[in-house]
């Protein structure tokens, strides 16, 4: 690991973003972890990642989660018996490092920037990034991002990416990912994708009902907000088909 730090004007750019959703009470229902909807969106974004990059989270490297927030994705891998290798999270804000770490203490999270990881060439079976990329203020720092993703990802590993595929007129904060942006950062890779995840703001109305109604609206393509990404070096071993 080396000794470059995240810029301070952009931790301190995503920090006020989270301190204005932080005081957004709709935000914060919208966001909490224990509703129906939010729970079942998780599940199947789990299941997708376990599933499609299944030999290499196997592969006893290690693997990084970049912005990982609170760490719910890296407590999900380290409580993985299957997984069984070392887990790591990046994550700018350093409080939200700090929930991390305590929330999964067998985890190794660092403070840094996604556009300029502190971590060496080759390193990790499989990198992901979910909703990080729309988090940045500009397509070249998204561009940037993807670029550090894959250069330190092992040649038979998997970037796997999670966003939403179409824009969000309630948050200006975000950036769309679009197919031509994810092509070009990802020139020399193969990757492949699908859409995923049903609609938040109808999921998270579903209440008791998720568990139930989830699976078959998520199943109508119309009402699927995320794309999700599986890029491998060309060079690597197994093709991805999801």
């Amino acid at each position: 690991m080396t000794g470059r730090g995240p810029p301070v004007d952009e931790q301190s750019r995503v920090s006020r973003v989270y301190s204005h959703y932080r005081t957004s009470a709709r935000r914060q229902r919208s966001w909490r972890a224990d509703n129906p909807g939010n729970v079942a969106i998780r599940a199947e974004l789990a299941e997708a990642v376990l599933s499609l990059a299944g030999p290499e989270l196997r592969s006893r490297r290690p693997l990084l989660d970049i912005g990982c927030g609170s760490g719910w994705w890296l407590e999900l891998l380290a409580a993985r018996s299957a997984v069984g290798a070392p887990v790591h999270g990046l994550e700018l804000l350093p409080e939200r490092a700090r929930a991390a770490r305590e929330r999964v203490p067998e985890a190794a999270v660092d403070v840094g920037d996604a556009r300029a990881l502190p971590y060496e060439s080759d390193g990790f079976a499989v990198v992901t990034m979910f909703t990080v990329l729309s988090s940045m203020a500009t397509r070249d720092d998204a561009e940037r991002a993807l670029r550090e993703a894959a250069r330190v990802l092992h040649p038979d590993g998997a970037l796997v990416i999670w966003e939403p595929r179409i824009p969000n007129p309630l948050n200006r904060s975000t950036l769309l990912i679009d197919r031509r942006l994810l092509d070009g950062a990802l020139d020399g890779m193969s990757a492949q994708s699908r859409s995923i995840t049903l609609l938040p703001a109808i999921a998270r109305r579903l209440g008791s009902r998720a568990p139930g109604l989830y699976g078959p609206l998520a199943a109508l393509r119309p009402l699927r907000s995320h794309r999700l990404v599986c890029a491998r070096p060309s060079g690597a071993r197994r093709t991805c088909v999801i």
